[in-house]
């Protein structure tokens, strides 16, 4: 049976397969037909003896008898592209020219990236798709032109019918956008799965449109389909549920740890969640964890408030507007939260997602001047100008909903004695009518960062394995040290020898060949992924799993500060009330080792190899140790105060015994009954003992002031 090959619309990649088909002598038919290509083009060869290979064409009419397609959009976008399914059926390798060609057509520019393709590359591939296209001259003009105005939405209406020329030009410039004219129209970088759905609820069915490049490709309506003013109605539906589509690029959540003295009391804007194991994420999360660590975490029961309490903060919606000298950041807040333990510590945290940041810089420069909360330092010359040209950012803003915003720009912390005990405004104005005592950051100027990055190329990179030297490329990339050690403003260590030790120690890779990779440090987890897996499941992970595992080991670390602080505290006090000061302590201590701190929390192997991981590279077992010795020294100098007391009793009751015996003997020299009418001189006897025992409990008395 001879196979044929039907060839569809015109572009590199089906330029690339005429050219294979050529080389290898194979029968092919090839109209030069455009974009929207039909089988019915062909159907003048069909016959019952040939084998018939479709090369995306639209199966509009019934196929020959024997036929198979080869395409990779629509329902078959899972596939690889056509001119890699037509080079295994050739079993021919391609070379590096059509590797980039067969990425382009799949995946567009981010397919080439996937394969560490040069900007030099990118871009000539680009031009030549377009030429195979039939882009002419006049519609890069037009494209140019189309350029001029684009919507808050990011949406281009083009001047020329090849969509393609415009959005090769603003691919680098947004994440997603939409592209379109009074004929059709063109979606870009939104979730596929949630578009789909969308243009069924607005009754478009699946043959309408066609979508291909991955989880976070393109789907474009055919001309035709609409006219120009049911594709304004589209677009003002699309803009109602916009936000929805936007893929997560990162999810960052910063964590304050802090200490409080008084109490909390729940009002203005807080309120207390019950946690409810009702939908699959909530059970995942709760069936994750060992039951004892269950009960510290969550809140099942109505008006039972456990070890630990958790409450958010009530928004509708708000953003946290970080403005540095990387330029201007503003993430949609998913949630503001603060967990209470009876410990003395809470933890706040801003969980934020960014859909509009997607270079590596950005989402370096979001960490680092996101967590800051009071200046490092400030500069000999230039002071607080200084730092916000180097670490810290100009102003950090909560923005919300209702209008309602809270600004820091830091300019009170250059006049401030104890910089160290204040917080930036956009902590106090949400809790400080909610604490009756003092409360105190723990860890220093900075937040605990938890954060995602959702990014395909660069999990692909790090997955890239070197036979000769051993080693995945992450283990000498400078954006993995810089993410996971929140360096943005250039790294921090200039020792490649060092650089590779660390990340050694601060990565877990136990899914690198899948492309993704974790990274924790004492002020950060971190992790890289891409595709539906990294925005869907591991960021479902990222927000509630992981952070419940990092809200506990923040608390143990700064509950052991916590701790350290009240054995000094107790140290300077009177020796009258030292022992009960330390038996309230060692109480308390008791109760945090037995309700809160846990060698393990989860029986799953990856949960237990995070957990472990980070316990050491926060270097808690350490603290935890350290904190034991102070406990036991602690214990050892009240137990030498108490037996000094002890001594100074027993050697009181010594004299006491002494001056007892002296007044016996002289009993027992007159007789017992030295009040008789018999012996009248023996009543001198009483004068003489009294006299006796004074001068023994004068003894005491000065013996006791000199001690």
């Amino acid at each position: 049976m001879k196979k044929i090959f039907l060839l569809g619309g015109h572009d590199l990649e089906m330029i690339e397969i005429k050219k294979i088909l050529q080389q290898k002598k194979q029968k092919f038919f090839d109209k030069e037909l455009s974009w929207g290509a039909k089988l019915s083009d062909y159907k003048e060869y069909f016959n019952d003896k040939d084998e018939f290979i479709a090369i995306e064409l639209e199966e509009d009419i019934d196929p020959p008898k024997h036929y198979e397609i080869i395409d990779h959009h629509g329902k078959l976008s899972c596939k690889p592209s056509a001119l890699q399914q037509i080079a295994k059926i050739l079993n021919i390798e391609l070379t590096r020219w059509q590797k980039l060609v067969a990425a382009n057509d799949a995946r567009y520019i981010e397919g080439m990236k996937l394969l560490d393709a040069t900007p030099q590359e990118v871009a000539k591939i680009r031009a030549a798709d377009r030429v195979a296209q039939g882009i002419s001259k006049k519609d890069e003009k037009l494209a140019e032109q189309s350029l001029n105005i684009v919507d808050l939405n990011y949406r281009i209406y083009s001047k020329t019918d090849h969509f393609s020329a415009v959005s090769d030009r603003i691919y680098d410039k947004f994440t997603q956008y939409i592209i379109y004219n009074d004929k059709k129209i063109l979606f870009y970088g939104y979730v596929i799965k949630k578009l789909i759905a969308f243009m069924k609820r607005n009754s478009l069915e699946e043959s309408h449109y066609y979508y291909g490049g991955g989880d976070f490709g393109f789907l474009g309506i055919k001309e035709g389909i609409l006219n120009d003013k049911s594709i304004k109605n589209l677009l003002e539906e699309f803009d109602k549920v916009q936000e929805d589509m936007k893929k997560i690029i990162s999810y960052h959540t910063f964590m304050l740890p802090f200490t409080f003295e008084g109490t909390f009391n729940e009002k203005k804007d807080w309120f207390y969640k019950l946690f409810k194991v009702e939908e699959n994420e909530t059970y995942n999360e709760y069936l994750y964890f060992y039951r004892h660590v269950q009960d510290v975490l969550f809140n099942t029961k109505e008006g039972n408030k456990g070890f630990s309490q958790y409450y958010e903060y009530k928004i509708q919606s708000g953003s946290y507007v970080i403005d540095c000298k990387q330029g201007l950041y503003e993430l949609a807040i998913d949630g503001i939260s603060l967990r209470i333990f009876q410990t003395g510590v809470a933890i706040l945290s801003f969980n934020l997602i960014n859909r509009d940041y997607l270079k590596q810089k950005d989402i370096l420069a979001i960490n680092d001047y996101g967590r800051r909360i009071y200046p490092p330092y400030l500069d000999l010359e230039d002071g607080l100008k200084g730092v916000k040209n180097s670490l810290l950012a100009n102003s950090i803003s909560l923005q919300f909903k209702d209008q309602k915003m809270i600004k820091e720009d830091f300019t009170t912390f250059e006049q401030v004695e104890n910089i160290y005990e204040l917080l930036p405004s956009f902590v106090t104005e949400l809790i400080k009518e909610n604490f009756t005592g003092t409360i105190k950051p723990i860890i220093d100027d900075r937040m605990f960062v938890i954060s995602q990055y959702n990014n395909e190329a660069v999990g692909k990179k790090f997955q890239t394995f070197n036979e000769k030297t051993n080693t995945y490329t992450y283990e000498n990339d400078d954006f993995w040290y810089e993410y996971i050690f929140v360096d943005g403003n250039g790294k921090n260590c200039q020792s490649k020898h060092m650089s590779k030790q660390l990340i050694k120690a601060s990565t877990y890779d136990r899914w690198v060949e899948y492309g993704t990779l974790f990274g924790v440090s004492r002020y950060s987890f971190v992790a890289v992924s891409g595709g539906y897996f990294g925005e869907k499941i591991l960021n479902a992970h990222i927000r509630t799993i992981y952070f419940q595992m990092f809200t506990l080991l923040l608390a143990y670390r700064a509950t052991i500060i916590k701790f350290s602080d009240e054995i000094q505290d107790v140290t300077n006090q009177e020796e009258q009330v030292l022992s009960q000061k330390t038996r309230e302590l060692y109480k308390k201590y008791l109760n945090f080792l037995n309700k809160l701190y846990f060698k393990e929390v989860t029986a799953q192997d990856q949960g237990i190899e995070l957990y472990n991981k980070a316990m050491d590279v926060m270097d808690i077992p350490k603290y935890m140790q350290d904190l034991d010795n102070e406990m036991n020294e602690l214990h050892s100098y009240v137990d030498m105060i108490e037996e000094k007391k002890r001594n100074k009793k027993l050697d009181n009751i010594s004299l006491y015994g002494g001056v007892l015996l002296g007044a016996s003997v002289l009993t027992g020299f007159f007789g017992m009954n030295v009040g008789s009418s018999a012996n009248f001189s023996s009543w001198l006897v009483y004068p003489l003992i009294g006299f006796v025992t004074w001068l023994g409990y004068r003894k005491i008395l000065k013996k006791e002031h000199h001690e």
